[in-house]
């Protein structure tokens, strides 16, 4: 869950220095000094296109020190979007989305890729529900100033992935690559300050300069280790918390890399194996996948994908590491579920026929990579000063040599992220950023059941330490439950509204009818499918989906 772009409007800073006087005459009321800040909002024209529809929109740049504890250093800035309530309730604290995630993902505010899912997504709980909603994209990331993207990684991804390369070529190429990045942008930004406790700073910054006493927050994947963040280190600027497909900073999510990646797999393969129809359809998956893996190693296979930053077809070199990659990447949609038997069937077969689910798997995979507003350096900022130092790579590694074909692309990564980490070279955060967050702060937590880089059942035991929250799990979703389900928002909006009130039971029953329309729909679909080929069988395998009394 991410594009967009530039700014052509000129920006006039105005800065009031206060200057006091010392002559403290006999009599004379002395001058009080005003403490210089060292922040600023800069209003802004929007610079995406808007119309009719839209709220009244405000878009902001906000500069703040890149370092904290030199604040008359280098400045940076981030953009802030605020979307204004239709019908302003005066009781109803602002909502502040984090950011996409990643860490380093874009929230899409460019101007050539902002569109009304900026504020739709949120709408109802939001500006169609008496509150602002303000978004933003974190320092390094996006819109932000530096934005911390490795275009050396981008430029030898785009060749390297039209070339047979074993993992261990694949992971010298991308080596350099990071080497690069980092001589290039560490002369121009303090690698060491992109991370989740100084995100939370500059948001606190933000509440101050809009003058907001206290703040509702919205975390998406990572962006909801800010939201908690900002909990632990501000409890008094802090209402509440929605925190969608939640990563929470005590679980070791690189120590158990391999067995999560294994387990998402298997659940995707699940989804077929343990619905009659579709195993019928498509008998033996897991083998089958092991082996497709295995063939394509020994003989990778091109295949011609086109994605939106290529003018031309991109021929992929697919090896069977890469295919597990791009599975990966996949099983964040719930919707690839149903896709991932005919894409094992489709790779099989010698011909260009069937690999249609292949090719759209591909080129998703290769917009993420490619994404140029993807600040992937913040990124392992990030994971080098507040994840690394707390994983036993040695275990990790060890841990993951026991996983078999499925496990090939983990044990690769683990020898990368270190080496990053290696070439980083920043300090190591305090223990505090390993540790549970209990925010006395009302927090709601939805996630998926399907979700595969964050496990529900990890999600399940962290969410424990949380002393005031709701748990909302939706079993037949993956990554993102907003952005899914409509029930999932009304759920947040309600709660948002009165965080007290237990909203298990009316999701539930909304979940059951939303579930109730896609069958029909599906089956409406299925229907039409049959009709327009004279009656004859469709390959669209069975949803699986199980009993509607599973949700949430």
């Amino acid at each position: 869950m991410r594009n967009l772009r530039p700014l052509t409007a000129c920006i006039i800073f105005i800065s009031l220095l206060m200057s006091a006087c010392d002559r403290s005459e006999q009599g004379a009321t002395p001058t009080v000094k005003k403490p210089r800040s060292y922040t600023h909002l800069y209003p802004r024209s929007c610079w995406f296109k808007t119309d009719d529809s839209w709220p009244a929109t405000q878009c902001y740049m906000m500069e703040v020190p890149e370092d904290y504890a030199h604040p008359t250093r280098r400045k940076i800035r981030f953009p802030v979007i605020r979307f204004r309530a239709n019908h302003p309730a005066p009781n109803k604290a602002p909502l502040l989305h984090l950011g996409a995630g990643g860490p380093g993902a874009s929230m899409g505010l460019e101007p050539e890729n902002a569109s009304d899912w900026l504020w739709l997504n949120y709408a109802a709980m939001t500006v169609e529900d008496g509150r602002d909603l303000i978004v933003i994209d974190p320092r390094g990331t996006g819109m932000a100033r530096p934005r911390l993207t490795c275009s050396e990684f981008i430029e030898d991804a785009q060749t390297a992935f039209q070339r047979n390369l074993s993992p261990e070529e694949e992971a010298r190429v991308f080596a350099f690559s990071m080497e690069r990045c980092y001589s290039r942008l560490s002369k121009g930004a303090d690698m060491a300050q992109y991370n989740s406790s100084v995100i939370a700073r500059d948001v606190e910054e933000l509440r101050k300069l809009l003058k907001i006493d206290k703040l509702d927050l919205y975390g998406v994947s990572y962006s909801s280790r800010y939201a908690l963040t900002y909990a632990r280190d501000f409890p008094d600027s802090t209402r509440a918390l929605v925190l969608n497909s939640a990563v929470f900073p005590n679980i070791a999510y690189t120590q158990q890399l391999a067995q999560d990646s294994l387990a998402a797999y298997e659940r995707g393969l699940k989804h077929c194996i343990e619905d009659e129809k579709c195993n019928s359809r498509y008998p033996d998956l897991r083998r089958r996948l092991e082996n497709l893996v295995q063939t394509l190693d020994e003989k990778p296979r091109t295949v011609s994908i086109k994605h939106r930053y290529s003018n031309q077809p991109y021929p992929f070199v697919l090896t069977g590491q890469r295919l597990l990659r791009v599975l990966f990447q996949a099983l964040y949609n719930e919707n690839f579920y149903s896709e991932l038997p005919k894409l094992i069937e489709g790779l099989e077969n010698s011909g260009d026929e069937g690999l249609k689910p292949a090719q759209k798997a591909i080129g998703h995979f290769m917009e993420i990579v490619l994404d140029p507003y993807f600040g992937d350096a913040a990124g392992v900022s990030h994971f080098c000063y507040e994840e690394a130092p707390f994983v036993d790579f040695d275990q990790a590694r060890e841990s993951a040599e026991g996983t078999g074909i499925l496990g090939g692309a983990v044990r690769s990564d683990l020898k990368l992220l270190q080496l990053q980490c290696r070439i980083w070279a920043i300090p190591a955060a305090p223990l505090l950023e390993s540790q549970p967050i209990a925010t006395p702060a009302p927090v709601m937590v939805l996630h998926g059941g399907l979700d595969p880089v964050l496990s529900a059942e990890d999600v399940d035991i962290a969410r424990k330490a949380l002393p005031n929250h709701q748990w909302l799990l939706f079993p037949q979703l993956a990554h993102d439950i907003i952005s899914a389900s409509s029930c999932a928002e009304k759920a947040a909006a309600r709660f948002l509204d009165n965080p007290e009130s237990d909203q298990t039971e009316p999701t539930k029953d909304c979940r059951k009818q939303e579930l109730a329309d896609q069958i029909q729909e599906e089956q409406e679909e299925r229907k039409e499918q049959e009709e327009q080929s004279q009656g004859g069988e469709t390959e669209a395998p069975s949803t699986g989906i199980p009993a509607l009394e599973s949700e949430p």
